[in-house]
């Protein structure tokens, strides 16, 4: 057996969204935001769009595709600026606030998970009072996809749950 060679750089692949068309029953790539994306994304629906929250060392980017793969229709959403190792582990946006000027995020800090809104014009950060820590918050969004489905011809219903 050969030795390793530990001089050779670890390179990162670049990270795809991969999308499937119901009707035509294919597989397509949503093109990205021309940024750089070191750590793998966490991707979500927010008011019916694509959001990404991209996490860097400093801070988290959450971005929007506002029209379905148009990679020109990214908007950077928000930043929440962080210290390493101490505040914003992960963030995931749930939802906008009626008038559409704050978006509920669930955010785990310091592994104790909150929800807070986020004001889009001063950047501002409100706890939610009232509700006790949790670990992880998520809507439920409707599917046409059943979660009971044969995965190959002959083969029983078994639950991807």
């Amino acid at each position: 057996m050969g030795k390793k060679d530990r001089s050779t750089p670890f390179i990162v692949p670049p990270y795809v969204i991969v999308g499937f068309n119901l009707k035509l029953e294919n597989f397509n790539e949503v093109p990205l935001p021309d940024i750089e994306v070191s750590n793998i994304p966490d991707v979500a629906v927010l008011g019916g769009c694509l959001c990404m929250n991209v996490y860097k060392t400093t801070q988290i980017d959450v971005w929007v595709m506002k029209e379905y793969g148009n990679r020109d229709s990214w908007i950077k959403l928000l930043t929440l600026v962080h210290r390493i190792n101490s505040d914003w582990l992960w963030l995931r946006p749930l939802c906008y606030s009626n008038d559409g000027s704050k978006v509920l995020v669930n955010g785990n800090l310091r592994t104790i998970g909150k929800l807070f809104w986020y004001d889009l014009s001063s950047g501002q950060i409100t706890n939610v009072e009232g509700i006790p820590y949790f670990y992880n918050a998520m809507f439920c969004v409707g599917s046409l996809v059943s979660p009971f489905f044969p995965l190959y011809e002959g083969e029983s219903s078994k639950s991807i749950i």
